[in-house]
């Protein structure tokens, strides 16, 4: 466990891991200071919240690590800005917020969900199966609930579901689940990232301190990460949507999902009992199965949550039909994967509402599936116009904000027409998070029934 009492900490961040990770330091006896790059007049509502606390806006200046024993990033902040250069040279210890959690949480047992997509979806599934076995377990992490704000609130009977994002496993330490759950690896964050393999490295650590007894949930239609999880000791259990007869591993088989684990094999249910849209869906779905067979959970409390579990806000999330268009907001795709899955789960004809902050994707790979499911193109935010030079598509409208996109959007849709927000950007050229940004396109939606 971390000995932090009387030393000073340099909180880099101030979001809402940040203001976590703060708190639990505080309670744990540390000397806290908090810094951020952005301007005061940005963080008002921030500051309040600690308001006694020495904060730093406007930049990190090199002189505050001076006596500095550890600084606790937030997963805005990249690793390799100046300030954090420095304090490597300085060999001070860097850790995530996540780490920092992790630290108290070390007699938990944990599971921990990466991937290019559907991690929050995964992560909430698994916790509703847990809730419906009665077990007793908390969800947090990259999903929205920062890690330090649960760290005081359990005891070690909790089991600890968590999302992981390749940012805040760039700074682990010690951080172990004894499940880690490797969804899939496409490219993302290439703003961030310098390049595909450091985004690939970054994943695989969540692996790193895993020992055998442990267990890795594994994608078997993913070469990347069955070639990458071959140097990592935990035992692996996989799902597939294509292979099927593994030793430890789910499958389907004419529409029936089927497990197998130390060999015990089950009928765990036909898809169509599955409320989950989307065939992307499945995978998570075979995913949050293999979590819960490896933890010996009831099989009927598995069954009932699928019945039941329709996903989680702002991914594939219908918001209204008005006339006759269904309004769809996936304000959590921020990666062309994410978009070209989103294409996949509805029928044509589709409005897409696109664009935001870039993080270095290669929009062409939208080209087939806006040529033969989508009318129109509606772009808005910093990207748009990097969009509309990458993809081969006539019908692209540029607007300038969301409303504009909505009010669009509901002009060209007729009766069956689907308009989705799927933007394969991030949000904070216009907006905080995607959640900010899928709540302003949900309000836009009902100011046209009213």
């Amino acid at each position: 466990m971390l000995d932090i009492k009387d030393k000073k900490v340099i909180v880099l961040g101030l979001a809402k891991s940040g203001i976590s990770a703060a708190k639990l330091l505080l309670k744990k006896g540390a000397k806290v200071k908090i810094s951020d790059s952005k301007p005061s007049a940005q963080l008002q509502e921030e500051i309040t919240l600690l308001k006694d606390l020495d904060i730093e806006t406007g930049g990190h200046n090199e002189s505050s690590l001076i006596d500095c024993e550890l600084i606790v990033t937030s997963p805005g902040v990249p690793v390799d800005i100046p300030f954090l250069r420095k304090a490597n040279s300085l060999n001070i210890p860097i850790i995530s917020e996540m780490e920092l959690a992790y630290q108290y949480l070390q007699q938990n047992l944990v599971i921990a969900i990466t991937g290019t997509n559907g991690k929050t979806t995964t992560t909430t599934l698994i916790g509703e199966i847990l809730k419906t076995a009665k077990q007793k377990v908390v969800v947090a992490g990259n999903i929205g609930n920062p890690l330090s704000e649960v760290v005081d609130k359990i005891d070690k009977d909790y089991l600890v579901v968590v999302e992981i994002s390749s940012f805040q496993l760039q700074t682990i330490k010690k951080f172990r689940p004894h499940i880690s759950v490797f969804l899939n690896f496409t490219p993302d964050h290439l703003d961030r990232h310098k390049n595909l393999d450091e985004y690939l490295k970054a994943k695989a650590r969540i692996f790193e301190n895993q020992a055998h007894k442990d267990f890795m949930v594994l994608n078997a239609d993913d070469s990347t990460i069955m070639e990458v999880s071959k140097q990592f000791a935990p035992k692996p259990l996989y799902f597939s949507m294509t292979k099927k007869d593994f030793k430890n591993g789910i499958w389907i088989e004419q529409n029936q999902i089927i497990s197998r684990f130390k060999g015990n094999e089950n009928n765990i249910c036909q898809t169509q009992d599955i409320a989950l849209i989307g065939p992307h869906n499945l995978e998570n779905i075979l995913a949050a199965i293999g979590v819960s067979i490896i933890l010996n959970i009831d099989l009927e409390a598995v069954r009932k949550t699928l019945r039941g579990f329709k996903g989680v806000e702002h991914r594939l999330e219908e918001v209204a039909c008005i006339n006759g268009i269904r309004f769809i907001n996936d304000s959590k795709a921020t990666n062309v994967d994410s978009v070209i899955v989103a294409l996949r789960s509805f029928d044509k004809p589709i409005i897409l509402i696109a664009g935001g902050r870039g993080k270095g994707c290669d929009y062409s790979r939208l080209n087939h599936l806006l040529s033969t499911k989508v009318k129109a193109l509606i772009l808005l935010g910093e990207a748009k116009d990097e969009i509309a030079k990458q993809v081969d598509f006539n019908d692209i409208f540029k607007v300038q904000d969301l409303h504009d996109a909505v009010e669009l959007s509901y002009k060209l849709a007729k009766p069956k027409d689907t308009i989705l927000l799927s933007p394969a950007c991030a949000s904070y050229d216009m907006f905080k998070n995607f959640e900010e940004r899928g709540r302003v396109f949900k309000e836009e939606v009902a100011k046209l029934s009213q």
